[in-house]
């Protein structure tokens, strides 16, 4: 009987062994899971782009024409926008200009073929514009700016000489966003369009290169 009761005593103080150490086995696996599941990070803080959820967008613009047979001219004026979508957008834009002489004029030596005031051309159209690449732009290495790249066409009309001149005008540009309601834009825009100044009529293209500031509201 005491036999019996030893073996007993000897079973149950071996299952309260293995027991006890799976218990801990247990505890200690917990802990180590914890660790990878769960670990002890420092986050970083991050701040959101604050841009300006409105769809209209006007600016003004400076920059250089280059009118065919006219040279180079300075050129200024100002643009409205509205946004349809993320992706596409519509704008009117208005410019002014005033061209000096021709190259008929200083090649021959001739008289002036225009008056002062018909070396004022100005110019009126409305485009689509379609964002093509929206993202960061990066400025040195601490600098990112929300940017789009974005091509532009659409039709008008150009006027100098005394006449009137329907115009197409495609393009392409850069908006780049300082803050979340001012932009900057540099944009390069083809103006073709007819004239008969020299007597017979000829096509145009009349490039300009222009750098703006426009704001969202």
């Amino acid at each position: 009987m005491e036999t019996w009761f030893r073996r007993i005593s000897v079973g149950s103080a071996a299952l309260s062994a293995l027991v006890g150490t799976q218990v801990c086995s247990a505890q200690q696996d917990d802990e180590v899971l914890a660790d990878i599941v769960a670990p002890e990070l420092e986050r970083r803080e991050i701040r959101d782009a604050q841009i300006d959820s409105e769809n209209i967008e006007i600016g003004l613009f400076a920059g250089v024409i280059n009118v065919e047979d006219f040279g180079s001219n300075s050129l200024y004026g100002t643009s409205a926008a509205y946004h349809i979508s993320e992706d596409f957008f519509i704008e009117a834009t208005y410019a002014q200009t005033e061209l000096g002489e021709s190259s008929f004029e200083r090649l021959s030596g001739a008289a002036p073929l225009l008056t002062d005031e018909q070396r004022e051309l100005s110019y009126y159209n409305t485009s689509v514009g379609w964002n093509i690449f929206q993202g960061e732009y990066f400025v040195f290495d601490d600098w990112a700016f929300n940017a789009n790249f974005y091509v532009v066409g659409g039709v008008g009309n150009t006027s100098f000489a005394d006449e009137e001149h329907f115009t197409y005008n495609f393009g392409a540009g850069v908006r780049m966003l300082a803050n979340d309601w001012l932009a900057v834009r540099l944009d390069v825009r083809d103006h073709v369009f007819e004239h008969e100044l020299f007597g017979e009529a000829q096509v145009t293209n009349n490039l300009s290169a222009q750098l703006g500031l426009t704001i969202f509201f």
